[in-house]
């Protein structure tokens, strides 16, 4: 039998819609356009949860977040790491003979059990733009793309699966810290992108308290609080320039993984952990939205024999992941994953996903501003609900991809919202849920201020949290 390798990769805050796979016409990404190309690429795939942590821990998995029990960024939970008793990605392909090693970012919470994983190095380079701030983010990079090439060069004998796990366009919340004042001097090699279609905010009012204030509980947005469009322009254009960066570190995986001779024996996978704001709703980085721009991440298949582009039509979800490359491998599938097998739509025998909705779950980033939120979707609407009067959306995806106004309150609409809390309390009892018991805690002290992020006035909760 043909030895079944994977190669995957990862960007961290990445958005769908930053992608000319997904139709953005102003990203340069040509190493992952030629990826796309050959992939079969997921229309609509979401992530588990709009933050780092959480996310990884849950597509390792198979797991929601409320299951793993890793709930934020927190560097402690409250137990030692994910589960024994859940079974991940590495242990199920490590214990199947596969060599299973990991570059670069972590962030798992013990969910990258199974893998080798190898530590990078920051690797210290200058500016190449004076106003583009690069950190640890981008340093990291650099070692973990030289690692990754020199593992694909040197061919293991076995089976493998490995993970080349890229920061960037993560970088991007550096830059924000670095110009709260505004963009200041910056030399640009090109134009301006776009703001985009849903960037201007005319129905706030009409959105949960959560999101009217999200500068109360975000640093980053609280930092952007003061931006004018210019700013927003020039933070797209810093945004595209860290997703440029990375591309071309991807071709260079790529590129190894061509001349390793194993190419005809792998199947190559690009995700992203979540998205990124990227100016809509006037949100910048991630946090709690359920908005498709923090919550759509790029989910291409490239099988070794691929030779063109197929469009896989439905939702999908990062939970997908593991039991996807269980059957690619033709390796059982434990009991309990949450995710399902995409290896029909990849093979070409069906051109729709099976998954009837995506969900999504939101806790706090750290602690001491907890809004607990749930997010569920299908082809035709998406619902969001968060633990706080009054705080429904419900957004027509079919007419209004950019979720531009919320319909949760309007009487006309109150079948389908009916629908769509039915359908999302039948998956809070089904996965064992315990979403509507949760406490909101820590926001009396804040939205204080006129509403509108332009309005912010004092330190956002996270910063406080900082200095606690």
């Amino acid at each position: 039998m043909q030895q079944k390798n994977i190669l995957i990769i990862i960007c961290d805050q990445l958005s769908a819609t930053a992608l000319s796979a997904y139709g953005n016409t102003y990203s340069s990404t040509p190493n992952l356009d030629s990826l796309a190309a050959r992939s079969a690429v997921m229309e609509y795939a979401y992530t588990s949860c709009p933050l780092c942590q959480p996310a990884r821990a849950s597509f390792w998995t198979s797991r929601y977040p409320h299951q793993t029990g890793v709930l934020s960024n927190l560097p402690d939970q409250g137990f030692p790491a994910v589960s024994d008793d859940i079974p991940t990605l590495g242990e199920l392909f490590s214990h199947a003979g596969y060599d299973c090693v990991h570059f670069g970012k972590t962030h798992d919470y013990g969910a990258l059990r199974g893998f080798k994983v190898i530590e990078s190095e920051e690797i210290h380079v200058p500016r190449t733009n004076p106003a583009i701030k690069f950190d640890y983010e981008t340093y990291l990079d650099i070692d973990t793309t030289e690692k990754s090439v020199q593992y694909l060069s040197s061919r293991p004998e076995g089976p493998f699966l490995m993970v080349s796990d890229l920061q960037n366009p993560h970088n991007i919340c550096a830059y924000i810290g670095e110009h709260s004042e505004g963009y200041g001097d910056f030399p640009l090699e090109r134009e301006l992108p776009p703001l985009p279609e849903n960037f201007d905010f005319d129905d706030i009012a009409n959105r949960p308290e959560f999101i009217q204030y999200l500068c109360c509980a975000h640093r980053r947005q609280r930092q952007a609080s003061g931006w004018k469009e210019d700013d927003f322009r020039h933070y797209l254009y810093a945004y595209y320039y860290y997703l440029s960066m990375v591309d071309k570190q991807i071709g260079q995986i790529l590129e190894a993984l061509s001349k390793s001779g194993a190419a005809d024996q792998t199947m190559v996978v690009f995700l992203a952990d979540h998205g990124e704001g990227m100016a809509s709703h006037h949100l910048v980085t991630k946090y709690g939205a359920f908005y498709e721009e923090t919550n759509r991440v790029p989910l291409f298949f490239a099988l070794p024999d691929g030779d063109k582009e197929s469009r896989i039509g439905g939702v999908t979800s990062l939970l997908d992941l593991v039991p996807t490359l269980l059957d690619y491998a033709e390796l059982p599938c434990p009991d309990g994953l949450e995710g399902i097998s995409l290896m029909p739509q990849i093979t070409g025998v069906k051109p729709h996903s099976d998954r009837t909705a995506a969900v999504a779950e939101w806790y706090d980033e750290f602690r001491d501003y907890t809004v607990p939120g749930r997010m569920i979707c299908d082809e035709d609407y998406k619902y969001i609900c968060y633990l706080e009067p009054d705080s429904e959306e419900l957004y027509d995806m079919r007419n209004d991809r950019y979720e531009k106004a919320n319909l949760a309150g309007k009487p006309e609409y109150s079948p389908i919202l009916e629908k769509y809390r039915s359908l999302l309390k039948h998956h809070l009892e089904k996965s064992d849920d315990p979403f509507f018991t949760l406490k909101t805690a820590g926001t009396g002290g804040y939205r204080r201020h006129p509403l509108g992020f332009e309005h912010h006035q004092g330190l956002s909760a996270v910063e406080k949290y900082a200095l606690a």
